[in-house]
């Protein structure tokens, strides 16, 4: 039986994650046109039409933009976050400091970091944390319950300029943690200014196997060769 994974709306702004489909039937019908109608052209080698491209496409889950938003670069400095935080953060010439951890996040001050604040029974929140290196926390609002044994995979999807999505992996333990914590968050880095629209697809998710993580590549002794540089 196919493994199920539930996902629940905590937010009542969530946009929940959906599966992508590749319009085949309409590839295949334009490659009709073209064949039965011109005398040269063809459209027989398009991607649609190749099933491993296929398959990667519809591969996971794509996750969406729950909000409008407009993004630019955040630049951050990481400060001692235990001796004289506020006084690195004024050597910093920065005007919000971000507690995370055991370190401080010196951020300027920009709108759309704190634009989008929703309300909890704890009062209202950031959707953005600051994360470091330039990146924040996307609070998504939804939550998967991952089965034991099992990982999601965070992938960017292709074409999405000015907003960089790391790839990361999400256990089932975090995943129950975030739970708890208004849901999901995925990590994103605006490297541009850049508008986001509510549901334009930002990232895909994709369910791994523990075995995934575990294995090992197998090599004849004549195969064995230096890691290749980047």
């Amino acid at each position: 039986m196919p493994v199920e994974i539930p996902f629940r709306q905590l937010q009542p702004w969530a946009l929940l994650p959906s599966k992508y489909q590749v319009d085949r039937q309409r590839s295949r019908s334009d490659a009709a046109v073209y064949r039965e109608n011109f005398r040269f052209v063809r459209a027989e080698r398009r991607p649609e039409h190749c099933a491993p491209w296929v398959m990667g496409q519809e591969l996971g889950w794509r996750v969406h933009s729950p909000v409008d938003v407009d993004f630019t670069p955040l630049d951050q400095i990481e400060l001692d976050g235990i001796s004289e935080p506020e006084a690195a953060g004024r050597a910093a010439n920065r005007t919000e400091l971000w507690q995370r951890e055991k370190t401080h996040l010196a951020v300027e001050k920009t709108s759309w970091l704190h634009l989008h604040q929703f309300s909890t029974p704890r009062g209202w929140e950031n959707m953005f944390l600051v994360n470091g290196v330039g990146s924040v926390e996307w609070r998504m609002g939804w939550t998967a319950d991952v089965p034991r044994g099992y990982f999601l995979l965070v992938l960017p999807l292709e074409n999405t300029a000015g907003l960089e999505v790391p790839v990361g992996i999400l256990s089932s333990s975090i995943a129950a943690r975030m739970a708890t914590e208004h849901g999901l968050s995925i990590a994103v880095r605006p490297t541009a200014r850049v508008s986001i629209h509510r549901g334009q697809p930002i990232a895909r998710i994709v369910l791994l196997h523990a075995d995934s993580l575990q294995a090992k590549g197998l090599f004849d002794d004549a195969a064995e060769a230096e890691p290749a540089l980047d």
